[in-house]
């Protein structure tokens, strides 16, 4: 009988040889412009180069245009140029990428395509997939006269699909012999939520408390559309415009004898972010806000961080901050402004 004979080693071989070959099959199947056909398991996309890993070549670097058709049963995070994530099962055909997930299907050219990452975990929270940085500082002088400043720093980001938010809070408290502890905070949070690849809506909010200008509270809430004017690698530039509200109360002389203004503003703002040398990253945004109600009255605002990485998640920052006021209150500056350091921890 058969089962009673033994298994010949060419036998043995060839089937070894089957079994291997049906191994390597088994996986993510790549085919290049001009007929080659791969397989192995995608490692990662990046700067336009996919790292595909094989038993048989190693893990070879592929250029991302040269790929003609991509199959995969995984699933991946994918990320668009425009800033836009998008998570499922991918497929490459005819220059356009789709991805299944969620029960729906999205279908992207493939140049638009600058980031794909394997998911190492079937669900991430919410909490990890924000990026920022917490930031704290503190000065202390000594002499002909004693000041204490405090500050604390935070910026976050969450990514997902066609959305982006964008959050940042500063709080600097002063004291000073003889004189009253003053303090300054803000908060501002965006939504961007991306219509196509260059344009995007976006609502805001931002609240803002001021000593040194007098000011009790000044709320912000409003919207527009935003415009990609750079998206590379290293730099993000993006151009703002709408329309918002603001309500603000400033104290008269110094005593709590509020007046309260509120008043339509337009909005044109830039928002840039880059990384200067490949180690150091800039961010700055600057916005103008010309009184709707109240012509040839305006304000500007301007806040740019530098950040220098030290070591791990410890880094090092540089912050600036100016407010400007065409019609303050007769007691207080025009212009209202800071420089702050501090070490932070990313996130």
């Amino acid at each position: 009988m058969i089962f009673q004979k033994k298994l010949k080693p060419k036998i043995f071989f060839s089937l070894f040889l089957v079994l291997f070959w049906t191994i390597q099959i088994i996986g993510d199947s790549l085919t290049l412009v001009n007929g080659d056909k791969l397989t192995g398991k995608i490692q990662y996309l990046s700067n336009k180069r996919i790292l595909l890993k094989t038993n048989y070549a190693g893990t070879l670097k592929i250029d991302w245009s040269m790929l003609d058709l991509l199959k995969s049963d995984d699933q991946f995070d994918v990320e668009v140029e425009t800033g836009r994530f998008y998570r499922g099962k991918i497929f490459l055909s005819e220059g356009r990428l789709q991805i299944t997930g969620n029960q729906k299907k999205v279908l992207l050219a493939q140049d638009l395509i600058i980031g794909i990452t394997p998911q190492i975990e079937e669900q991430r929270s919410a909490w990890q997939r924000v990026d920022g940085n917490l930031d704290l500082g503190y000065n202390l002088t000594r002499g002909n006269a004693h000041l204490n400043q405090s500050s604390l720093l935070a910026k976050g980001e969450y990514k997902y699909e066609d959305y982006k938010i964008t959050g940042d809070l500063a709080s600097i408290f002063s004291r000073q012999d003889n004189t009253d502890a003053t303090s300054r905070q803000s908060a501002d949070v965006r939504l961007d939520w991306f219509v196509n690849p260059q344009l995007f809506r976006f609502f805001l909010g931002s609240f803002e408390h001021n000593d040194q200008q007098l000011l009790n509270f000044r709320t912000t809430l409003g919207g527009g559309l935003g415009r990609t004017l750079i998206k590379s690698k290293n730099t993000e530039l993006y151009l703002l415009g709408g329309v918002t509200f603001m309500a603000e109360r400033f104290r008269q002389n110094n005593e709590n004898n509020p007046s309260t203004a509120g008043s339509g503003e337009s909005l044109t703002g830039l928002d840039l972010r880059t990384d200067l040398f490949g180690w150091a990253l800039f961010t700055s945004t600057i916005s103008a806000l010309p009184n709707l109600n109240a012509l040839g009255q305006y304000r500007l605002e301007f806040d740019s961080t530098l950040r220098f990485p030290l070591f791990k998640n410890l880094s090092w920052s540089v912050s600036f901050y100016d407010r400007f006021i065409s019609n303050p209150p007769s007691t207080v500056k025009k212009n209202d402004y800071g420089l702050v350091s501090s070490f932070g921890i990313g996130f």
